[in-house]
């Protein structure tokens, strides 16, 4: 009898709750469905790839200028930030990094580019970013590159640098921040990098792993939710049609 009586009382809630749902339908502005829309990804994108929806803003570059000392034999360290709040991505420079030449300063910049390939290794998680400079690297120096990355898409763990002769993609040496949601490597020549997602690209015969098993259970979900939004507007013109039999 207990069993009975609570599959009664579960049976009850669900109805319950079916009631409720249909009632705020009926009773919500045209707008209420608008929540199951995804949410915009914040990241700036040259070109968006597909299936990523964006705020439209497009990336920011950055740009600095290093000063050449007065005897010309040395330029002093900086850093260079696009404009985004917090940039998406950052050069630093130490001191004595680029070669000094026959000018006051050293003009670096960071320009956004979009990716017009990718690597067999791996998935490119956002803009191509090119340092430039007006001298040369020195022999033996670094600069260090951070790049964020889509939140959209699979978490970046590694930079690529793209050589635009060759065409080919370069894996680097590379550190993650998942709490800032950044990558960071060490570059010494200047040219193209892109923040990408080595672990998205799964080996040939490798097993599906366990987002790929929630993938049902998702478009399950997905599949009840679409039949209760369109309950209210079922409801609806079933009784106009019963209206217009009676008159």
């Amino acid at each position: 009898m207990r069993a009975r009586s609570g599959g009664a009382a579960a049976g009850f809630l669900l109805a319950a709750a079916a009631g409720l749902y249909v009632v705020a339908a009926w009773q919500s502005a045209p707008g209420f469905y608008d929540g199951f829309a995804p949410p915009a990804d914040t990241y700036r994108w040259v070109k968006a790839p597909d299936g990523v929806t964006t705020s439209g803003l497009k990336p920011l570059p950055g740009a600095a200028s290093l000063v050449v000392s007065t005897d010309q034999t040395r330029v002093a360290a900086g850093a260079v930030a696009t404009g985004e709040k917090p940039p998406q991505a950052e050069l630093s420079i130490p001191p004595a990094a680029f070669n000094a030449p026959a000018a006051d300063t050293v003009e670096v910049d960071l320009t956004p580019a979009a990716a017009l390939s990718r690597p067999n290794t791996a998935v490119i998680v956002g803009n191509l970013y090119c340092v430039t400079a007006t001298a040369s690297l020195a022999k033996g120096q670094q600069l260090k590159l951070t790049l964020g990355y889509s939140s959209e898409l699979p978490s970046a763990d590694a930079i690529y640098r793209y050589d635009d002769e060759t065409q080919n993609w370069s894996p680097l040496a590379t550190v993650h921040d998942g709490k800032a949601a950044t990558v960071t490597a060490s570059i010494n020549s200047l040219g193209c990098y892109a923040p990408a997602s080595v672990a998205a690209v799964a080996p040939i015969g490798s097993k599906s792993g366990s987002g790929n098993q929630l993938l049902p259970i998702i478009a399950g979900g997905t599949i009840v939710l679409v039949l209760l939004a369109g309950l209210p507007l079922y409801l609806r013109t079933r009784r106009d049609r019963r209206r217009r039999r009676r008159t």
